[in-house]
């Protein structure tokens, strides 16, 4: 009996030492006594024995809680997770170690010892009172699972966990800041999964398209994709999926309100996850194309200056010659009067013939001089509404009877400033060009309306400045422009026409004429759908005189024979002519080459002078302008009368004729010439030219 007792004893002892051999802790453990309800060492059961030595033994962060009480056990890595706790909880039931958290941790425990379960957790918080009874939240990776004694049952729970407070109160502070950053930025961040969805989105998509985030979490962006960048969009995505980070990528998102916003993008792929950030940069593409669009038409601009500076050149010397050539050709029919027999028919039609093709050439040459804005204009005040009604008989007559012709007139239209001979050429020109787009019929619906052209648009618009005109505007339901026939429209002989049916003038002559007013002139056409032309008059502000559209009557060019011409022309052949048609009608008439010889004459003249005819671009140094401010002042009651091909500035400022200015433009016929000069000597008030 004495010998059983002493091999218990010695059994117990052995127990004891080994555990207590197993570091600071294991001592503190194999000193556990009856003062706790798991009882000194020696009464352990082996299964409670192997599993504290096991655990004593271990690197990780290990806590047994054994018996009916739950009483904990612990190795040394896990002492520090529970603070000023140890080493007094050693031993001790769970419930009053930690009665802070029990209410949290009983169930856990329950589950294990009662159910047989395990439990696992990442990031499972706890709260715990652990330092001087200071409370804080934790966080623990948990894995307990149950411990079986020899008979089957359950003795205990093992709890293997991990502290990861210092880990998730960093991921936090890190969700937060990007949570700031995130809200704080104007420019939109994105984490998708590698099929597209979207994860997360900062604020900043909301506040640009105007989606919550709950529209836009949980799928993928092709509903709000623009449909032309779908298939890129997708090609990015897989781009990013197989690991290939992408920068500078665009597309387009729809708004809420309707709009597409454009995007740049940076995306970097990671894990399963891509992680982007985008741009708006929906005003800097919109500048962009402004941008674009304004050096087009600044390029268009210059190209229709330097074609208008050369067509003007051209035009001016052009005229000079069509003046010699009809001039003659004039007064070789007036001879031919006094021919008699089959020679005159004959001859007569001859230059018939060719007075057809000089006054088609001299045609011609207007609209050069239309479209290069060197036309002289002598412009009146009119009502649009009047000038467009009094025009209906005359494209009625034009256009025919396959055309439709409506007028849609607004009531209290603005007057305007305009050349009304030249304003009724442009509309003709821009009939005909309906008609001849319309060979099977159609209708033209001319309006007339007052408008405003604000700021953007001028901004956007080559030479034209904001505020009030008069809109005139011409639709067709004829065969439509391309784009790239409608980029050529205006250009100077540019036409889609059969040889023989056109110069390629008619819109040329028009432009220029509207820009030479300080108007706009805007073409819009699509192949099939027809043209319309609007016209913008500027607003003139002021009373319309009586009759605004009403012609003096003309006297006939009666000469008494006693009234004396000095005449100022450079050309030898075209001062030639002028000269023998003066003579021919009665006047006596002194000539000069240059500005200086022109004076001389005036000063040297036997015989009052009473008339100034003189061309406005002269050699020498002194322009016609000049010679007749100089000779005015020597001779105060002296009429003068210009004549000009290509007037530039020297009578003619911002497409107007100088106040006092009386003009004839070349090439002029016979008649005109009798008219003019005429009417010039008939006045009673002298008009001072300046």
């Amino acid at each position: 009996m004495g010998k059983l007792i002493e091999d218990k004893m010695s059994g117990a002892t052995g127990i004891a030492g080994m555990i207590a051999a197993q570091g600071p802790l294991g001592a503190l453990t194999a000193r556990i006594d009856a003062g706790s309800p798991l009882g000194p060492v020696a009464g352990w059961s082996p299964a409670l024995v192997s599993t504290v030595r096991l655990m004593l033994s271990s690197q990780a962060e290990i806590v047994l809680f054994w018996g009916p009480d739950l009483c904990a056990l612990y190795n040394e890595a896990y002492a520090p997770t529970i603070g000023d706790k140890h080493p007094r909880v050693l031993g001790r039931p769970a419930r009053e170690g930690w009665s802070e958290l029990w209410d949290d941790l009983e169930p856990l425990l329950r589950s294990v010892v009662g159910g047989g379960q395990s439990v696992h957790a990442k990031d499972r918080p706890f709260y715990i009172e652990r330092d001087g009874g200071q409370g804080e939240q934790v966080f623990f990776d948990i894995s307990y699972s149950p411990v079986f004694e020899a008979n089957g049952s359950i003795g205990g729970a093992l709890c293997i966990v991990s502290e990861t407070t210092k880990r998730v109160l960093a991921e936090k502070e890190m969700r937060a800041d990007r949570a700031r950053l995130w809200a704080l930025a104007r420019d939109p961040f994105l984490i998708a999964d590698k099929d597209g969805v979207w994860l997360a989105a900062s604020p900043a998509w909301t506040d640009i398209l105007g989606w919550s985030e709950r529209e836009l979490i949980g799928r993928t962006s092709e509903w709000m994709e623009h449909p032309d960048d779908l298939a890129k969009t997708r090609e990015q995505i897989s781009t990013l999926a197989g690991g290939m980070p992408t920068a500078r990528f665009e597309n387009r998102f729809r708004a809420k309100d309707g709009s597409y916003r454009n995007f740049s993008w940076t995306a970097v792929p990671e894990n399963d996850l891509i992680y982007c950030v985008a741009r708006d940069v929906t005003e800097q593409r919109a500048h962009a194309m402004a941008l674009k669009e304004a050096e087009a038409a600044l390029r268009q601009a210059q190209k229709m200056e330097t074609l208008g500076q050369l067509t003007g050149g051209v035009a001016h010397d052009f005229n000079n010659l069509l003046q010699i050539v009809t001039g003659n050709l004039e007064l070789v029919q007036r001879g031919l009067e006094k021919i008699g027999g089959e020679d005159q028919a004959r001859l007569r039609r001859a230059v018939d013939n060719a007075m057809t093709g000089a006054e088609r050439a001299a045609l011609l040459t207007q609209r050069l001089l239309a479209f290069s804005r060197r036309q002289p204009l002598a412009p009146e005040r009119i009502d649009p509404n009047r000038l467009v009604s009094g025009m209906s008989d005359l494209l009625n007559r034009t256009l025919g009877e396959t055309i439709e012709i409506e007028t849609i007139q607004s009531a209290r239209v603005w007057p305007v400033e305009i050349d009304v001979n030249q304003m009724e050429n442009a509309l003709i020109n821009l009939a005909v060009n309906a008609r001849d787009a319309m060979p099977d019929g159609g209708k033209l619906t001319i309006e007339v309306a007052n408008t405003h052209v604000d700021a953007d648009y001028a901004a956007q618009e080559a030479e034209v400045s904001p505020g009030q005109y008069v809109l005139i505007s011409m639709s067709d339901t004829g065969k439509g422009m391309d784009e790239e026939i409608l980029s050529h429209a205006i250009e100077p002989f540019f036409t889609t026409k059969e040889v023989g049916r056109g110069t390629g003038l008619g819109l040329s002559m028009v432009y220029g004429f509207i820009k030479q007013s300080g108007g706009h002139f805007r073409v819009y056409s699509e192949a099939g759908h027809g043209t319309t032309v609007k016209i913008y008059l500027p607003r003139f502000y002021g009373p319309l005189p009586d009759n605004d559209t009403g012609t003096a009557e003309r006297r006939a060019p009666e000469c008494p024979g006693d009234e004396t011409v000095l005449v100022c022309e450079d050309d030898e052949k075209v001062r030639a002519y002028t000269v023998d048609v003066l003579k021919e009608l009665g006047y006596r008439v002194i000539e000069a080459a240059d500005g200086p010889a022109a004076l001389q004459a005036l000063e040297g003249a036997s015989q009052s002078i009473d008339l100034l005819f003189t061309d406005v671009i002269l050699p020498g140094g002194m322009t016609g302008a000049d010679i007749a401010r100089e000779a005015q002042t020597r001779r105060p009651g002296l009429r003068v009368l210009f004549a000009t091909g290509y007037a530039r500035n020297a009578i003619i400022h911002h497409g107007r004729l100088d106040p006092g200015v009386e003009l004839l433009t070349k090439p002029f016929t016979y008649a005109e010439l009798a008219a003019k000069v005429r009417d010039m000597l008939d006045r009673a008030e002298v008009r001072h030219v300046g």
